[in-house]
């Protein structure tokens, strides 16, 4: 490649992520629109939200909270723990499963892993579990080490259990179903009175198939984080789109432009 074409051909678009404070969102109930021309009309609403993931190498609770006026997303804390620290099985509990890097796996050391993960993410941003988290989500990408689907689905519930033991309620966690479901000053956002949920996430349905897939989360958040980081930039990414996260695991996902939600294609 030329010098030329490396100065002047095309570049990556990295969006940084933005940082806020509990006390900003509360503080600032308008958005500035640009320098010299005030604020907007529309007081902001923030919907705070906890992303709880276990993985192969780290054990993370990112909190953000995005403004649903605007559609960006701030960080509010992110907490990131080494997996392999999870305490070793206690006498009496039964390891589902281990990591690629051969760290065993109870029901009971991945839920106290969990649950202190997410008490010190919201201990560092100084929010109220109860009265400012708006949703929780879970996902794992852990993908060695288990013997059938049913382990994969242990899993699953010790992250649930995590955050119960977190403070978090069940309420919390599942998605509302009717806009009569959400807290009053969200339903002017949503448009659930429009099209019936179906389990879609970002726009997209996840693969239909017999068996629960860990690694599949991990592409779920994936296409999400990417539209979420898109917000910051020029780029129009939607639907159909290829996203990839090359982490300790390859994830991602192939979608396609069905309507209202695309289909999982690869």
């Amino acid at each position: 490649m030329s010098l030329l074409k490396r100065l002047f051909g095309p570049k990556p678009i990295i969006a940084k992520s933005k940082y806020k404070t509990i006390e900003e969102i509360k503080a600032s109930p308008f958005t500035k629109k640009t320098v010299g021309s005030g604020y907007a009309l529309n007081p902001d609403v923030y919907y705070i939200v906890a992303s709880v993931e276990l993985g192969n190498t780290t054990t993370k609770c990112i909190l953000t909270a995005t403004n649903l006026n605007t559609s960006r997303s701030y960080l509010l804390d992110k907490t990131v723990n080494m997996t392999r620290d999870i305490r070793p099985p206690k006498p009496g509990e039964e390891v589902f499963g281990e990591t690629v890097w051969g760290v065993e796996l109870t029901k009971e050391s991945v839920a106290e892993l969990v649950r202190d993960t997410i008490l010190e993410s919201a201990k560092r941003a100084r929010i109220d579990i109860e009265k400012d988290l708006d949703f929780v989500v879970r996902s794992t990408g852990v993908t060695a080490g288990f013997a059938s689907p049913k382990d994969v689905g242990q899993l699953i519930i010790a992250l649930a259990e995590g955050c119960l033991k977190a403070g978090i309620p069940p309420r919390k966690m599942a998605p509302a179903l009717s806009v009569d479901n959400l807290p009053p000053r969200l339903r002017r956002f949503s448009l659930l009175d429009k099209v019936i949920f179906d389990g879609a996430v970002a726009s997209v349905i996840p693969p239909t198939g017999r068996q629960v897939v860990a690694n599949e989360m991990e592409g779920e958040l994936v296409t999400a984080g990417i539209k979420i980081g898109a917000k910051w930039t020029k780029i129009d990414y939607r639907n159909p789109c290829v996203s990839l996260d090359f982490g300790t695991t390859l994830a991602g996902r192939i979608v396609n432009s069905a309507e209202p939600y695309a289909r999982t294609i690869g």
